[in-house]
């Protein structure tokens, strides 16, 4: 597979989009027209009306039902040769899949983020990075809500990326480490041993005004998270656009990035693909997986001992 087949796969989706939306607008032009002709205010509010939402919504509307296979066929191709081919280049052990995503049930596992009434995920990676074992991919999540009216609707409370990285060594209690306005953390009432989940102070007034530590063992706390991981997370959530939750649970340190994007997306088709780029578009993408090993030195630190 060469840049010629994602770009031809792009061409093939636009031509019919570009048909099919310049029919639509046509003919709703022809009724504004008819509108104004009629007199009244009623064509120019026709005209912003259309402007402003009957374009964008006509592309989606098109995008999204009637050009199905052409969009899938779109996002594989663009996948399998600008995602999967960057992912070869950091990560040993590749697998990955864009359709699949990690299962609802191992963010719940963690009991430290609510997982909602909606559930989706996709762009599944597992494989290693530095010799370290990690399994990422986007997931979205949200919460129903009932008005006042007694109406449902749909709340998000995370959106971004979910990634687990393994070690060696078993955490002997678990820890949760949450960004103040991260809106889906949840506090366990206790602890897989059965001892009670409390908040805990460290002595950095700078790390407690950007994060909330709880844990079910004190001493466990300051043995993980010395000083040095500390600095580590502190100059990690300054790079990183987005909050924080990092959860410390077994032998598995489980991360939340709620940054409210979907990753490894091929942009419009109407626009002609530039592949230096989407090489970069990528790259800068992959470096949110790769920034938590070489950050937080997960490689190195006491997580390995």
């Amino acid at each position: 597979m060469d840049f010629s087949s994602v770009e031809n796969a792009r061409v093939v989706y636009a031509k019919k989009m570009k048909k099919s939306i310049t029919v639509c607008v046509s003919i709703l032009f022809v009724i504004v027209v008819l509108g104004i002709a009629s007199g009244g205010d009623d064509g120019i509010f026709g005209i912003v009306f259309v402007l402003a939402f009957v374009i964008p919504l006509s592309y989606y509307i098109f995008s999204f039902f009637f050009y199905k296979n052409e969009r899938n066929n779109y996002r594989r191709i663009y996948k399998a040769y600008f995602v999967e081919q960057n992912m070869k280049k950091l990560f040993t052990d590749l697998s990955y899949n864009h359709d699949l995503g990690i299962n609802r049930s191992i963010l719940a596992s963690t009991e430290m983020i609510r997982t909602g009434d909606r559930y989706a995920s996709n762009d599944y990676v597992k494989g290693k990075y530095h010799d370290v074992d990690f399994e990422q991919a986007d997931v979205w999540i949200q919460e129903e809500h009932t008005d006042s009216d007694g109406d449902t609707y749909y709340v998000t409370i995370f959106k971004g990326r979910w990634m687990t990285f393994e070690f060696p060594k078993k955490f002997a209690y678990r820890i949760e480490v949450v960004q103040k306005g991260f809106p889906a953390k949840k506090v366990p009432k206790t602890g897989s041993n059965g001892r009670k989940f409390e908040k805990q102070s460290i002595e950095s007034p700078t790390f407690h005004k950007k994060f909330k530590i709880y844990a079910d063992d004190g001493f466990e706390t300051f043995y993980v998270l010395d000083p040095a991981l500390i600095d580590r997370i502190e100059s990690l959530s300054e790079n990183c656009k987005g909050k924080l939750l990092l959860c410390f649970v077994d032998n598995k340190l489980h991360v939340g990035l709620n940054n409210n994007k979907d990753a490894f997306e091929p942009p419009s088709p109407l626009k002609k693909l530039d592949e230096q780029k989407e090489n970069g578009k990528i790259n800068s993408e992959l470096k949110t997986i790769t920034d938590f090993v070489d950050y937080l030195k997960l490689d190195k630190n006491i997580f390995t001992n």
